[in-house]
């Protein structure tokens, strides 16, 4: 009985991982369709430490994409580290540091950002992300203003 469980688990760990993996080579590759299509219609995107004026919690995948769908206009992103993964006793939950490099479009600054995400799975798509990202790294790379990354997310704070 013991070794069923652990099977199950590894299977949903693995799921999970293969998940992160898609999540990250989709943001890479500016293909916010397929990015999207790895989150559950009622998804929670949340951003504990994101600064005022930003979402801290955006509900649904639609609101998600619309959140999200511009990205690539702003940031170009040229790689993720290997993501160090946290497994937590519930399988369907994993906590993922990674680090990313890109430049902001309208300023050319630099964006070195890291990241500790804690992201849950159910019936193979994420259903909830925590995002907590260093919103002073991304003030800086933006000039000092994140202004021009929240035009196109207007009304999402929740």
């Amino acid at each position: 009985m013991m070794n069923d469980n652990l099977t199950v688990n590894n299977t949903n760990k693995s799921a999970g991982e293969q998940i992160l993996e898609q999540f990250l080579k989709f943001m890479l590759e500016k293909d916010m369709d397929k990015w999207i299509d790895l989150w559950d219609e009622h998804a929670i995107f949340e951003f504990p430490f994101g600064p005022s004026n930003y979402p801290e919690k955006i509900e649904g995948r639609s609101n998600i994409y619309n959140y999200i769908k511009d990205f690539p206009k702003k940031i170009t992103l040229f790689k993720f580290s290997i993501p160090q993964i946290h497994h937590t006793l519930n399988s369907n939950i994993l906590i993922a540091e990674f680090k990313c490099e890109g430049q902001i479009i309208n300023t050319g600054l630099p964006y070195k950002q890291k990241y500790i995400s804690v992201i849950e799975i159910s019936n193979g798509k994420i259903s909830h992300y925590k995002d907590y990202w260093n919103p002073l790294v991304a003030i800086e790379s933006f000039g000092g203003n994140l202004a021009t990354f929240l035009d196109s997310s207007p009304n999402l704070k929740q």
